[in-house]
């Protein structure tokens, strides 16, 4: 099985040799980490805003308050949830993927004959 690493690589390359349309000149570096107008853009697409059982906090006042009341059983679900989450996630993107490759093979001038 492919790890995580040699995938999340593997994308970087693609990213990395292929440019942006010209439609997207005007979307901000993803690698700016200076510009705030990027940081904006691009916060919103960051992981923890789309997995589920991460627990969110408005300030630090909040993030006490939380961090008072959870449990450790509490703390354990959320664990095992994002862990069941976390493998079902890979699975599917590895599937994803391995369509993408065979179709990529099958085309391929280099395919075997």
């Amino acid at each position: 099985m492919l790890s995580v690493t040699i995938i999340f690589t593997f994308l970087i390359i693609i990213i990395i040799i292929i440019s942006a349309h010209q439609s997207q000149t005007n979307v901000p570096d993803p690698s700016n980490e200076q510009d705030k107008d990027a940081i904006r853009h691009w916060i919103k697409f960051a992981d923890f805003y789309e997995m589920p059982h991460i627990t969110y906090f408005d300030s630090v006042g909040d993030l006490v308050d939380k961090l008072s009341k959870v449990t450790s059983r509490r703390l354990r679900r959320i664990s095992d949830r994002m862990k069941e989450y976390n493998v079902a996630a890979l699975e599917l993107l590895l599937g994803k993927w391995r369509t993408i490759l065979r179709m990529i093979a099958k085309t391929s001038s280099n395919a075997l004959h």
